[in-house]
């Protein structure tokens, strides 16, 4: 359950960041039974940031935990969670290994 949400914190994080893909179209003619690729066109796009999103991150969040009951303690380890997680999500678009606050070693993919 806890991987499951952790997935849909860091999708949603992206989507509120906003992000950019890339689009494939191809066309295709067909002559003598044979479809044959006539133009390939790949364009790179942006996805703009999200207000869903961010409302949705912050009802999980507030779901999770009540920050005006932390100590200073916690609030500091909150903020490394939530800075590692900003970390995954500006390497989603490339999968490659991220090192969190605590030092352990994780691949981030989406």
């Amino acid at each position: 359950m806890k991987d499951y949400r952790e997935l849909l914190t860091r999708v949603l994080l992206k989507k509120a960041k906003g992000y950019t893909y890339k689009e494939k179209t191809e066309e295709y003619n067909v002559s003598d039974g044979e479809a044959a690729l006539v133009k390939r066109k790949i364009a790179t796009k942006h996805m703009h940031p999200d207000v869903a999103a961010v409302k949705a991150l912050l009802q999980i969040s507030q779901d999770e935990v009540d920050v005006s009951q932390m100590t200073d303690e916690q609030l500091q380890v909150e903020k490394l969670r939530l800075l590692a997680l900003i970390n995954a999500c500006d390497s989603v678009d490339q999968p490659s290994q991220q090192i969190t606050p605590q030092g352990e070693r994780r691949d981030y993919d989406i």
